[in-house]
């Protein structure tokens, strides 16, 4: 039998917080692959086990919790069961169920981050915010190289319960350990701006704008922030700083669709009749 940390790696990698329709047709195919190899070898728990994760994860609860029962009666105590029942629970929008198995999970393995993670997202759409907050920190303090994904979903959750200088800590400590990835930086300006902290937010798209392979977008940003703020003129030099520079590009980059649209923005914004 395959060991135990192995499969349960491959299990969290099928446990996705959502599938769109490209990711159920994936799921099909998925599926159906193990259930041939479930149908040579009808007694691997390992096999019923990635197969009730595939269940889950497409939304067909009753087949995944079939199959899960079927691991628990060959190899108890062996699989994080309750990690992907939770899960199943979870696609289909019964969360006090997945909250039921993940206090069973996280009782018995502490250790796991994606069980606080999961645990997390049930409490809070179940409007038990404090202990959702919690359960989010927790999932963060545990995992030892979280994804942007991870970081931005703690800081969005944190933000949303007046957490703000919390959420743009942790924003910040991901920056700082991964890295400027713009998704990240731009969480990080958007939580600046909501709490009129207008410097915060230019120096972010500064120190981004540096290594930025192209710079254009973020001069866009730096400009309109720096209308939001009320620097009205700062924001029209701004302006005329990105125009200068998008018509001193070669023809071939002047010409492509988001240099075009930047230059159509620039321009709508330093016309005299603009609101600003």
């Amino acid at each position: 039998m395959r060991s135990i940390g192995i499969l349960a790696l491959a299990a969290l990698s099928l446990l996705l917080p959502a599938v769109s329709v490209s990711g159920h047709e994936g799921l099909h195919e998925l599926i159906d692959a193990q259930k041939k190899k479930v149908e040579k070898a009808p007694s691997d728990p390992a096999l019923l086990f990635e197969l009730g994760s595939l269940y889950g994860s497409h939304g067909d609860l009753e087949l995944a919790l079939q199959n899960l029962e079927r691991v628990d009666a060959l190899a108890l105590g062996k699989f994080p069961i309750d990690l992907v029942r939770s899960q199943a629970y979870l696609v289909v929008g019964d969360f006090p169920k997945a909250k039921e198995a993940l206090d069973r999970q996280l009782a018995s393995h502490p250790e796991n981050p994606r069980g606080w993670l999961l645990r997390a997202r049930a409490e809070q759409h179940l409007g038990q915010d404090k202990a959702s907050l919690a359960d989010f920190r927790e999932a963060l303090k545990r995992t030892p190289s979280p994804e942007p994904d991870l970081i931005q979903e703690v800081s969005d959750a944190l933000a949303k319960q007046g957490f703000q200088e919390e959420a743009a800590a942790v924003l910040a400590a991901g920056i700082e350990k991964l890295g400027r990835i713009p998704s990240l930086v731009l969480r990080s300006v958007d939580l600046a701006i909501s709490t009129r902290n207008f410097d915060t937010a230019l120096r972010l798209i500064d120190e981004t704008q540096k290594d930025a392979p192209r710079p254009e977008p973020w001069m866009a940003r730096r400009a309109t922030i720096l209308r939001e703020a009320g620097r009205i003129e700062e924001s029209r030099a701004a302006w005329k700083a990105l125009a200068a520079h998008l018509a001193a590009l070669p023809e071939r980059e002047r010409a492509s669709h988001a240099m075009t649209q930047l230059a159509d923005e620039a321009q709508k914004a330093l016309e005299p009749d603009q609101p600003r």
